[in-house]
């Protein structure tokens, strides 16, 4: 049986495939070989009947934790330092393809992250986003992020950040 950070692994990978597939966006997933990115969103486009990607794209780091704390408005994450500054370096650096933080949270209980019948297939919690702007920290382990609860990641929020993109607009 894998470890319990592969299967966490798994099922945010899981979950991400399935908003990125009912937005109807393409999605890359990162190989064997990690520098900082698990994936890419691809926006795509159907023009004079042909899909085509666009060329505007998001990439994403994937974390998955049922260590979190939950406020009424804020998801408090402890990421790793190493983690933190490559999102943070990625965002200062101009022109570069935008990256976010992509959280799935997990309920506590470990038999509690799945189920399913034959009528569904039923992953507990939800991802949440964010773009991580700022400095690099000094912090030698972790630092805390702060996450909107409002970044709630969904389909229609997916096209959203997408779009932004297509019209040159900050994600946040």
């Amino acid at each position: 049986m894998i470890t319990i950070q592969h299967r966490e692994e798994a099922l945010s990978r899981a979950f991400v495939q399935a908003i990125s597939a009912k937005a109807g966006v393409n999605l890359i997933l990162g190989g064997s070989f990690d520098y900082g990115i698990d994936g890419r969103f691809c926006w795509v486009s159907h023009i004079d009947n042909v899909y085509s990607e666009t060329g505007f794209t998001l990439d994403f780091q994937l974390k998955s934790s049922k260590n979190i704390i939950i406020g009424d408005e804020e998801i408090k994450y402890d990421l790793q330092v190493d983690t933190y500054n490559k999102l943070v370096e990625r965002t200062n650096t101009r022109n570069s393809t935008p990256c976010i933080l992509i959280l799935l949270v997990l309920p506590e209980n470990e038999d509690d992250w799945l189920s399913q019948s034959e009528e569904n297939l039923i992953l507990r919690r939800c991802c949440y986003w964010l773009q991580i702007k700022g400095e690099k920290t000094c912090n030698k382990q972790t630092v805390r992020v702060v996450i909107p609860r409002q970044n709630l990641l969904t389909p229609s929020a997916l096209e959203y950040l997408l779009k932004k993109l297509k019209r040159g607009e900050d994600l946040i």
